[in-house]
């Protein structure tokens, strides 16, 4: 079998070659006659294919991208910031149309995606598509050894260990908003959260927030714990926004394309984002925080 067949259906993978030309379109008696006579298709299929899987033709025909150091960091910063993220293989490939299996063949380096489809993973991602051609190696932060100590004057409390505790990275608010990956050169110290509070969150980044919109509750200057992968409002809670070049803290509610940022001080104004401008302003919410007294 040539190996443009070969490439086909490994794209196959269990799938009869009946219901994988239903799925892409495909000529069914133009394709079983390529396996058949073991020709190439015309340009005609492999270019539905190609669309319909969203990866670069020339890898289809010639297979020759897949070796580029190019399409090598694109494979690894796309598992990276997939898994950062928090989500399977399955939970990106629904979100950008194309079958589990082939995402993971993109992951693997078996196959090339094409440039449209670098632009809507970094879209459903929300980072920059220039994270994923990016020659640095993505990896997460070492967090150093960090020890707790139990005060003298509580004999009776119960012990307290490492283990309870886990380390969270307090960065720039430009970087909590817009890195999914946060490099060790950002980070400017480590804040503590117990398991408890932390839950099964994954994504957690320590902030600190601009203004007095949250007085008493939170004044500028203070340290905030981000949940970023919830971003779902719920009334009366807290959520961290990107605006204006600074992190605020404010409560949220959206009317179709606006979202409403309210604060507690009543000497603050409300303000409303325009999320056709302005996509994206919602860092995460707000599950923790340490004041300056």
């Amino acid at each position: 079998m040539n190996k443009v067949l070969k490439r086909i259906e490994a794209l196959q993978n269990s799938e009869t070659l009946t219901r994988f030309c239903q799925d892409t379109g495909v000529n069914y008696e133009k394709l079983k006659k390529s396996f058949q006579r073991d020709t190439l298709p015309d340009s005609e299929t492999l270019a539905q294919i190609a669309n319909f899987f969203r990866l670069d033709l020339q890898w289809l025909v010639s297979g020759q991208a897949g070796a580029s150091r190019l399409h090598t960091r694109i494979s690894r910063n796309l598992k990276e910031c997939r898994t950062t993220k928090g989500w399977s293989v399955e939970d990106l490939a629904q979100r950008i149309g194309i079958p589990g299996h082939v995402l993971d063949q993109y992951e693997k380096g078996k196959c090339t995606v094409s440039l449209d489809l670098i632009q809507d993973v970094a879209r459903k991602l929300k980072i920059d598509a220039r994270m994923l051609l990016s020659e640095d190696r993505m990896l997460t932060v070492q967090v150093p050894d960090l020890k707790v100590f139990q005060t003298a004057n509580t004999p009776a409390a119960p012990k307290i260990a490492n283990e309870d505790y886990i380390s969270i990275p307090l960065t720039d608010s430009s970087i909590a908003a817009g890195h999914p990956i946060i490099q060790e050169n950002n980070i400017e110290d480590y804040v503590l959260l117990h398991i408890r509070a932390a839950g099964k969150r994954t994504n957690l980044v320590a902030s600190r927030v601009d203004g007095d919109s949250m007085e008493p509750m939170l004044s500028s200057g203070d340290i905030v714990v981000i949940d970023r992968n919830d971003k779902k409002i719920v009334k009366n809670k807290i959520y961290a926004i990107f605006y204006e070049d600074g992190l605020t803290a404010k409560y949220l509610e959206r009317k179709k394309h606006l979202l409403i940022l309210r604060p507690i001080n009543p000497t603050s104004d409300v303000q409303i984002i325009d999320m056709y401008e302005n996509p994206d302003p919602i860092v995460g919410r707000v599950i923790g925080a340490w004041k300056e007294l």
